[in-house]
């Protein structure tokens, strides 16, 4: 598949995903509207690392999360940027299908796309913790990821990533 064919795939992929998102619940639709701020999952540009920083702030349902994963691939893509900075700490779980979407489709475009180091704050869930080991264990290689304590310590990690 040509580059160009590749970026008209996940323009129509995330045009598809925003309607879903929009429409399933009251909190999509805020997402939806402002990434930025949210009860889902704030996305923002961290120029201090510089990164792509994710704040999780509630359960999120498959669409919703494809719907986050896209938008920071996004802004990875647009602002040139190599690192992902996230705060898991309300992240109660990624689902089995998402988790697989994640290393298997995620992640390998996020590489292409320049994707080289992120850094995250553990969720405080079980099974949020065993969600993020296993994308993590499986990840592609070329992404250095940790996961830490708290978010100085992953912050402080991920400015250290030279790229």
């Amino acid at each position: 598949m040509t580059d160009g064919a590749a970026a008209g795939r996940e323009t129509e992929f995330l045009r598809q995903l925003t309607e879903v998102v929009r429409t399933e619940s009251s909190d999509g639709a805020r997402l939806v509207a402002n990434i930025a701020d949210n009860p889902i999952c704030r996305i923002s540009v961290d120029a201090a690392i510089p990164c792509v920083m994710l704040v999780w702030g509630r359960y999120a349902t498959s669409a919703q999360l494809r719907f986050v994963q896209e938008c920071a691939l996004d802004l990875l893509r647009r602002n040139a940027l190599h690192k992902i900075l996230g705060d898991d700490s309300a992240l109660a779980v990624i689902p089995a299908d998402d988790q697989t979407w994640l290393r298997e489709d995620w992640l390998p475009r996020a590489l292409s796309g320049g994707l080289k180091a992120v850094a995250s704050k553990c969720p405080n869930g079980f099974f949020g913790k065993q969600s993020v080991a296993n994308v993590m264990s499986r990840a592609p290689r070329g992404i250095a990821m940790r996961s830490f304590e708290n978010l100085d310590e992953a912050k402080a990690w991920l400015q250290t990533v030279q790229i």
